[in-house]
């Protein structure tokens, strides 16, 4: 029986929060034990490894980006043709495009390593996890158009299912090769071991879903649909510019004007304001395909009623969130890695209050990508990279480490109000009139749930996990009663909130018996 477009929601967002809790919890444990094992300089290179990463994905013309996009509209239409020429098309481009950048890696490896200061007694080290990274780095793009079919489909309970298992072997490798002495080079080894395991698990289960999808490059592969897939990659791929020197440049900022090590207090910070935002953005992450079907049917209504009830759900969580990671910032990071990280407690907390701004512009994102209008997403990026890369520049020359903080967190926040005031143009959305309805009530309950761990919170000390814990149940215990007492809710989301409870039951209650497709 054919899902609606509310059920496929409910589903994913359960899914993607069992994914996302447990994305955390791996992070949480496995971050003190590298950062213990390697130390701060090596920590800062393995930070960086990603980055560099990124800035060779930048050659992709954002094709990447588009698969979900087009797989979702055309299983809406049920024509599987064009399911399999994005597939096949994909996969030709990035098996290319893996070989070009594999090759371009190995010339300027070095020149990079200068660049970044890596000191000499790191650099072999460096140079080996840099070159596997790429090389993992470029396989996986030519694989990603297999990966994209379950985003497609909306199937996130199969991605979140695949993501949890191989988390497991991926901590297990990470433990054995540290504990073997294998460092940074262990680390990458391990990486390349999960990566293949997961790349066989993702093929098996896109023939699986989809029995229509065929491997067949020369048959399938299409120019019309590379132009297409180029067509909306282009606008998406000025966005993914803009936000890789947006929230990623910075560490090479620092790693140039500064040192490597200051890259650590910035990627602990940076990774633990980004799982916190995870939380609230799991409930828009099934939102693109969505709206991608509902484009396709030529629903607008819906489109609009999708956006209110986004934006009321994501403030109601992302909000409290925010304010709570703010106040526990500090002994939350001295009883996760101990004393000596104050530039981290700093960063989370200046990081989280701009963060919340670039949270809220998620529906719209999500939405104008789903129906085909990147563009006004793209530029807010790049008035928020541009932003940043002057700021930041100047200000780390200005007053060192916290400049590329606060050049950052000011840039994020002038990108966001940009974008919100033309999404709601574009789809004559009154600002005010959602305003109000969504941001008012979490207010005041945010209000009343902060007051009470801010004068409770000096008394306490901190002194174990089991207190800080106390802490943010009793902060969330106080802002559900208020949003409650201030009746919040209406009879839809009570509805929602019973569909996905219900859902959650059978799901897991009869042990997931539900077949894969």
């Amino acid at each position: 029986m054919k899902q609606s477009i509310s059920e496929k929601i409910i589903r994913n967002t359960i899914f993607n929060a069992i994914g996302r809790f447990w994305g955390i919890a791996v992070a949480l444990f496995l971050t003190p034990y590298i950062i213990g094992h390697i130390g701060i300089e090596r920590y800062g290179i393995w930070a960086l490894v990603g980055v560099l990463t990124g800035y060779f994905g930048l050659l992709d013309f954002g094709i990447g980006t588009s698969f979900v996009k087009y797989i979702s509209e055309f299983y809406a239409t049920k024509d599987y043709k064009k399911i399999n020429q994005v597939v096949n098309t994909g996969f030709v481009f990035y098996l290319v495009f893996a070989a070009i950048i594999i090759s371009v890696g190995f010339f300027v490896i070095n020149p990079l390593l200068s660049l970044l200061k890596i000191p000499p007694n790191l650099y072999d080290e460096a140079r080996f996890v840099f070159l596997l990274g790429i090389i993992i780095f470029g396989v996986s793009n030519a694989l990603s158009s297999f990966g994209a079919i379950q985003g497609g489909l909306q199937r996130m309970d199969i991605s979140n299912k695949v993501a949890i298992v191989i988390s497991i072997p991926m901590i297990i490798g990470t433990i054995f090769f540290l504990e073997k002495g294998y460092g940074l080079k262990g680390l990458m080894v391990n990486n390349a071991i999960i990566f293949m395991v997961g790349s066989v698990v993702n093929l098996i289960i896109a023939f699986k879903v989809l029995p229509e999808l065929r491997f067949a490059p020369l048959l399938f592969f299409s120019k019309k649909m590379f132009k297409k897939l180029f067509g909306f990659g282009c606008k998406l791929q000025i966005t993914a510019i803009a936000n890789l020197l947006h929230f990623q440049t910075d560490k090479i900022i620092l790693a140039y004007f500064l040192n490597v090590g200051f890259v650590s207090y910035y990627t602990i910070a940076q990774n633990l304001v980004y799982k916190a935002r995870g939380i609230p953005l799991m409930l828009v992450s099934a939102i693109m395909p969505a709206a991608s079907e509902l484009e396709a049917e030529t629903n607008k209504e819906s489109l609009y009623k999708l956006y209110f009830r986004s934006m009321k759900y994501i403030v109601l969580i992302g909000l409290p969130i925010s304010i709570l990671t703010i106040l526990l910032a500090r002994p939350f990071i001295d009883l996760w890695l101990g004393k000596g990280f104050e530039r981290s407690v700093l960063t989370v907390q200046i990081f989280m209050f701009s963060y919340f701004f670039n949270i809220i512009t998620a529906p719209g994102f999500f939405i104008l990508h789903g129906m085909g209008k990147p563009q006004y997403g793209m530029r807010s990026s790049v008035i928020a990279a541009l932003l940043n890369l002057v700021l930041s520049v100047l200000l780390v020359i200005k007053i060192g480490y916290f400049g590329a903080v606060i050049g950052t967190a000011i840039s994020m926040v002038i990108a966001a109000g940009y974008f919100i005031i033309k999404f709601h143009k574009f789809m004559f959305i009154p600002i005010l009139e959602t305003a109000m309805p969504v941001f008012l009530k979490p207010l005041v309950a945010c209000a009343a749930s902060a007051m009470v761990v801010y004068i409770l919170e000096p008394r306490a000390g901190f002194l174990n996990w089991y207190l800080l814990i106390g802490f943010g149940c009793m902060y969330m215990a106080v802002f559900v009663a208020a949003i409650i007492s201030l009746k919040h809710f209406d009879d839809f989301d009570k509805v929602l909130v019973n569909n996905c409870l219900l859902k959650a039951k059978r799901r897991f209650g009869n042990g997931d018996r539900e077949a894969i497709p």
